[in-house]
């Protein structure tokens, strides 16, 4: 119990068991789904009363049938816990107020259960101590939007609560710019267009997010493909909303994942439908780049105190200019 006392703020999990074919005790079952959280962590939860099964409480070794709706207490750690790191940081720009960070792969912005550190925010207090906004709360500081942990590009960070919300209201109100370069399977029909749908988190699995045709949280991408070839697209995307996984769901939505996406689809060989022989290049491809090809290259905003427009660019990481170029080579 000592582990899990650590953590007091919770995060509602919903899962519903799917058809079972074998037997599987509900920690494994569990542990396949949430990232980075260690089987013993799971059973502690278990033990402790924060997961439950069709509303009771069960044991780790509790035997999953189809159906079994799962409820998951997940506890999230409190800022006592959240301690500087030295981790590397690619600052654009920066001044008294803000900065501007170009975000590298496999960095989740904000510490979670599961990833109390090693974040964006473990770094920043490394390189700013106190020297952040906290009008986004104790695990949050600084944070004004978010990108995915394998997601690079541009981010704002607020230094003081004076910006922190003149900028938030930016990104809230759409005054503010964000555009990403993505490598999409396929060649989109129309080449540039303007997704809006509802998304909503999945039943039975609730780190992956999905279409919804009746309810959910409203999501605006605008696309634009720049570059075509025989099987995949180099695609602009410019954002009217900033809802989580959007443009991931997006293009898978419109049957175009993002190349490298394995929770969306942006790994299936079929799709990318090359003859057999071809099909270890493509494997060579996704394993320098493991990760969504997907690059937050624009940034723009109006600075509440200098009182005057700031645009940044970002060029793209070498790991998606070298698809690029083996795309280019190998004539796909």
């Amino acid at each position: 119990m000592a582990d899990i006392d650590k953590y007091n703020r919770l995060e509602e999990i919903e899962m519903t068991v799917p058809l079972v074919k074998t037997k599987q005790r509900v920690d494994k079952y569990i542990c396949s789904f949430l990232k980075n959280v260690s089987r013993n962590k799971i059973q502690q939860l278990i033990d402790n009363g924060y997961v439950s099964v069709n509303s009771e409480s069960v044991r780790s070794n509790y035997i999953l049938a189809s159906g079994d709706k799962i409820h998951i207490d997940l506890p999230r750690a409190e800022k006592k816990d959240i301690l500087p790191e030295d981790i590397d940081l690619d600052f654009v720009y920066q001044d008294e107020y803000l900065a501007v960070i170009n975000k590298q792969a496999d960095l989740v912005v904000h510490p979670t259960y599961s990833a109390v550190d090693g974040t964006l925010v473990n770094a920043l207090m490394f390189h700013f101590g106190n020297g952040l906004s906290s009008i986004n709360g104790d695990l949050r500081p600084g944070i004004i939007h978010r990108l995915d942990k394998d997601t690079t590009g541009l981010m704002v960070v607020a230094k003081n609560d004076l910006v922190h919300s003149p900028l938030s209201e930016q990104f809230a109100e759409k005054t503010a710019v964000r555009e990403y370069i993505g490598i999409c399977i396929g060649r989109i029909k129309p080449a540039s267009g303007r997704v809006e749908t509802f998304l909503k988190r999945w039943q039975k699995d609730r780190r992956i997010v999905v279409v919804s045709k009746f309810d959910g949280k409203r999501a605006v991408t605008n696309y634009e493909t720049i570059e075509e070839f025989n099987k995949f697209s180099i695609v602009k995307f410019v954002l009217e909303t900033g809802r989580t996984h959007q443009i991931r769901v997006h293009m898978k939505h419109l049957g175009h994942p993002l190349f490298g996406d394995r929770t969306y689809g942006g790994d299936n060989l079929k799709q990318i439908n090359l003859p057999k022989n071809q099909v270890n290049r493509i494997k060579e491809m996704l394993e320098i780049l493991p990760r969504q090809a997907l690059h937050a290259r624009k940034l723009e905003f109006y600075h509440p105190v200098l009182k005057k427009r700031m645009s940044f660019e970002c060029g793209l990481p070498e790991d998606i200019k070298k698809i690029i170029s083996l795309i280019r080579e190998y004539g796909y």
